[in-house]
């Protein structure tokens, strides 16, 4: 299944339905995402995003608050590409796909 999301482009899927691949990532996702270390690493990069951002941004105003969520966004989201991804794709070859 092709995405422009990269938590939901895994070509493993390919040869599933769209509704079934969709059903199957979103199971997936929540089964790897909740386990206790995967949790405190999303976390933890949340909380590694925000000590520089305080040193960065001066406080006060709109523009300074998007700019620190943005930094703790980014590295949230690097989190989730870097070491969830690849343990969703664990997940699926030791389901069985791809199946071709």
């Amino acid at each position: 299944m092709r995405s422009w999301d990269p938590m939901r482009n895994y070509p493993e899927l390919d040869s599933l339905p769209d509704a079934e691949a969709k059903a199957l990532i979103v199971a997936t996702q929540k089964r790897v995402s909740r386990q206790p270390a995967m949790l405190a690493g999303l976390i933890g990069s949340g909380l590694a995003g925000a000590v520089p951002a305080i040193f960065l941004v001066r406080p006060g105003g709109f523009i300074s608050g998007a700019i620190f969520g943005g930094i703790i966004g980014l590295a949230m989201v690097a989190f989730m590409v870097l070491v969830i991804k690849p343990r969703i794709r664990e997940e699926f070859r030791r389901m069985g796909y791809p199946q071709r």
